[in-house]
């Protein structure tokens, strides 16, 4: 899910670009929360009754009005038991919700609802693997909570009604009985919703049927993969449909179907057809769209993101980034979904970075910028951990800064880390694993994969970058070394203690005067003053790292040290002497200046060209030094003189 906060935008290009281009989103699923001094703390704990179940199948009948805040209807859901004895089944349903009666299988059965479960008893005890439904009949109005997991609100001149649900990440059972879990993904399922004939209901897979009935329609959709609760959805107005489509290398087609306000249809078939483009590159990065056999699609509702509904994304507007964010959700988070509110990076900063993919390769000039305000996102504070802690804080889940801008900019430096080739190997066989295909991953998973394709441990890298907080804060010196060499001195503070040092290769661009020559170079650092000899091949005037954003880093200081003047023995003769000396230098190079100096320090002589012979009769007896400066260093001898 994505929700737009651009005001960092503003600040990087000014109004006027943005509301003209409307490219780029810096977003989180919470900042219309955040506005209202939103500060959820879920209540919400899975049951352990949830691994005593398989949900195989659920068909979800409602009735609903979006002129109206109320839902009823009937969820049926055949389960296998996972246990030797299942005695009862538990669903997760919001106490503000009435349910009406239970059945099981075709008989009525007792059911106790409490503390927002809907508690069951089996007439007889399942045994393992045995499938058996229950269903259950409920109405109400459901409660206000979370993101807005059920809604009522309009669009439009006319004020037309329009009713969605956003159940992310803890909202389902505020309108229908579910199993809330990250534990079990249903089978597949069936969603036939009743409304006033003038209204449409987008939901997911592919729409079977369509029927009016006097001054109703009902719509039935059918999805047949598997499908985390909170990916569930409805949406409900007056809208207006029409497909765009991607014609695929063997002849077929995958539908793009987007549900719009009519008020908004021209505007919409204008942005959207960019989706094929996108799906077709996500596809090359990291593997087929894994719900090709059904569709993709938009429906647009009344919030100022949007939200990435298994099939159907409910979309808030079709900017560019909106529409590639919500995609690239269907490969990382729904086909593959987080397996804890802790590792939400692997939903929101996939698809952040998916995002800063697509602009790389197709809205180049917007590759820069994506990359520049995410970084400086992440910096405006010193600490924080991509890794969530707090699953109870909603705010905490969907922090814009720690689950979207650093967890997507930890995907961009591990591709640093690790090259290329390997860095999209990883993503995909990360994609194509079936341990987590249609499930749910860790990001130990994530890890093992790159770890496979690079051949080397990260467990630094992601210790440092996922559990730890901060970033490093860069200072470095260079200078001349010989033969056209360059020292470069590089060291590194950290802004957060739980990391001690970012052991990571920076990158580094060394500049001739004027920037008419450059070499880009990679320093492994792993030690404060560490010191590196570059072969530059010209004299470095400038240095510059990371030029091109690969890190989360600030830069403190680089400081260019001018080279320190050689000193080489200068033969001196006669030595002794009394009254005269000579000097042999073994160089070419033009001397800028000779002095003598007694053996205190104390200058006696000092010469700015190079005579024949140097009178020393007015010296008093005794032991001088002589240095001799030139262009490539300092040439010095001792002299006795009698």
């Amino acid at each position: 899910m994505i929700r737009c906060a651009n005001i960092l935008l503003f600040l990087f290009f000014g109004l006027n670009a943005i509301a003209q281009e409307n490219k780029l989103f810096i977003s989180d699923k919470i900042a219309l929360e955040e506005s209202r001094s939103f500060r959820l703390k879920s209540s919400f704990i899975e049951s352990q009754n949830y691994y005593l179940t398989d949900f195989v199948y659920q068909r979800m009948v409602w009735q609903v009005d979006p002129a109206v805040r109320y839902i009823s209807g009937k969820v049926s859901t055949h389960f296998k038991s996972k246990t030797a004895l299942l005695n009862t089944i538990e669903f997760d349903l919001s106490d503000s919700l009435t349910v009406d009666s239970v059945f099981v299988g075709d008989h009525s059965a007792p059911f106790t609802h409490q503390n927002n479960k809907v508690e069951i008893d089996l007439p007889e005890p399942l045994l393992l693997n045995q499938l058996d439904s229950a269903s259950i009949y409920y109405h109400g109005i459901p409660p206000k909570s979370g993101l807005g997991s059920f809604e009522t609100s309009s669009h439009g001149t006319e004020f037309t009604p329009v009713l969605w649900t956003l159940s992310q990440p803890y909202g389902a059972r505020e309108w229908w009985p579910c199993k809330q879990s990250l534990a079990d993904k249903i089978d597949s399922i069936d969603v036939i919703v009743t409304t006033p004939e003038k209204y449409k209901t987008a939901s997911n897979g592919i729409l079977v049927s369509e029927q009016l009935n006097n001054t109703t329609r009902t719509m039935h959709w059918k999805h047949r993969f598997a499908i985390a609760t909170y990916l569930v959805a409805i949406a409900v107005t007056d809208y207006e449909r029409y497909s765009d489509y991607l014609e695929t290398e063997n002849g077929d087609s995958i539908e793009i179907l987007n549900y719009v306000y009519p008020e908004d249809l021209e505007d919409a078939k204008g942005k959207t057809p960019v989706t094929a483009e996108i799906i077709q590159l996500y596809q090359n990065l990291v593997g087929d769209y894994p719900f090709a056999a059904e569709k993709y699609g938009h429906a647009q509702f009344g919030w100022g993101g949007g939200m990435e509904h298994q099939t159907m994304s409910f979309m808030g507007n079709f900017g560019y980034g909106l529409i590639a964010h919500e995609l690239a959700h269907q490969w990382f988070g729904n086909y593959i979904t987080l397996g804890s509110w802790q590792d939400i990076w692997l939903n929101e900063g996939f698809a952040t970075y998916l995002t800063g993919l697509s602009y790389e390769n197709i809205e180049t000039d917007w590759w820069p910028v994506w990359k520049q305000v995410y970084s400086d996102q992440v910096k405006e504070e010193p600490d924080g951990s991509v890794y969530v802690n707090d699953t109870t804080s909603v705010a905490r889940i969907f922090s814009s800064r720690l689950s979207y801008a650093k967890g997507g900019y930890l995907l961009h430096m591990l591709r640093w880390v690790i090259g290329d080739d390997a860095f999209f190997q990883g993503l995909k066989n990360y994609f194509t694993d079936p341990a987590v295909a249609n499930g749910f991953a860790r990001s130990e998973y994530v890890i093992n994969h790159f770890e496979q394709v690079a051949n080397t441990s990260l467990t630094e890298f992601f210790n440092d970058w996922l559990y730890g907080e901060g970033y490093p804060i860069y200072t470095a010196s260079f200078k001349p070394g010989d033969e056209e060499k360059t020292l470069i001195t590089l060291s590194q503070s950290t802004t957060h203690e739980s990391v001690d040092f970012f052991e990571m290769p920076v990158p580094v661009r060394l500049y001739n005067a004027g920037r008419t020559d450059s070499l880009d170079v990679r320093l492994n650092h792993t030690s404060n003053q560490q010191q590196f000899l570059v072969n530059s091949g010209f004299h470095v005037a400038e240095a510059v790292i990371d030029p091109d954003l690969w890190l989360i880093s600030a830069t403190q200081e680089i400081v260019g040290v001018p080279a320190e003047l050689k000193t080489q023995t200068i033969a001196i003769f006669p030595n002794p002497a009394t009254t005269e000396i000579s000097l042999r230098i073994p160089s070419s190079k033009e001397i800028t200046g000779i002095r003598i100096f007694e053996m205190n320090g104390a200058e006696v002589k000092h010469f700015s060209v190079q005579p024949d012979k140097i009178n020393i009769s007015d010296l008093a007896p005794g032991i001088y030094l002589v240095k001799a400066e030139l262009a490539g260093g300092t040439f010095q001898g001792r002299f006795i003189k009698h």
